[in-house]
């Protein structure tokens, strides 16, 4: 009789080792979610502040076209990359866009396959057309 105590004992403190321990995993998982928001908030911050400077940059062409901002659509990787780039290109002329503005458009544009490239990508990266352009 004394073993069966000893070993509900043994069972008791086990299962609060094992209460305690997940807590502690749950606490860790909770500072990662943490982070990771903080880390997604950041960048959405710095994608968001480069959208609002490329709506005021004023156009290069006559005044009937200042109202109207062409936008490119969006590439999903499946269509010809090189008639995408073409296409691009002469958009963000015709809004005369600076290079890191062309950056800021084309990966708030990519969607699926072309969209995971800017896995590979540092956030310096991200701002840099040319980087960006050699991936896709």
């Amino acid at each position: 009789r004394q073993a069966l105590e000893n070993q509900d004992q043994h069972i008791s403190a086990i299962e609060e080792q094992l209460a305690t321990s997940q807590k502690h995993v749950e606490q860790q998982l909770q500072q990662v979610k943490d982070q990771v928001k903080e880390i997604v908030r950041e960048e959405l911050l710095k994608l968001g502040a480069g959208e609002r400077c490329l709506t005021a940059v004023p156009s290069a062409f006559p005044d009937r076209h200042r109202s109207v901002a062409a936008k490119p659509y969006p590439y999903n990787g499946k269509t010809s990359w090189d008639i995408y780039y073409m296409q691009f290109e002469n958009i963000a002329r015709m809004n005369n866009r600076s290079s890191e503005e062309k950056a800021c458009v084309l990966t708030s544009m990519l969607r699926d396959s072309a969209a995971a490239i800017l896995e590979n990508l540092c956030s310096s990266d991200l701002r840099d057309y040319d980087k960006i352009t050699s991936a896709l």
